[in-house]
């Protein structure tokens, strides 16, 4: 099926990953694409959440002030 888009998107469709549909879907999604696998997903968002605490006057700098 691949082969009806264009070349040049089929590396995009070849390495996309499908995981489990919740509210941490978006961090399963990249656990998986790094190879961790998709259950690592709290790995993710620590770390996430690790590298905001650490810099976040640069990316209040960078993005503004963003509260909602």
């Amino acid at each position: 099926m691949v082969n009806q888009f264009h070349p040049f998107i089929h590396n995009s469709i070849e390495n996309s990953v499908d995981v489990k549909v919740d509210s941490n879907c978006g961090y399963r999604a990249i656990a998986a694409l790094l190879g961790m696998g998709e259950d690592s997903w709290s790995l993710v968002h620590n770390s996430l959440l690790k590298e905001l605490a650490k810099w976040s006057n640069e990316y209040i700098n960078l993005f503004g002030n963003l509260s909602y």
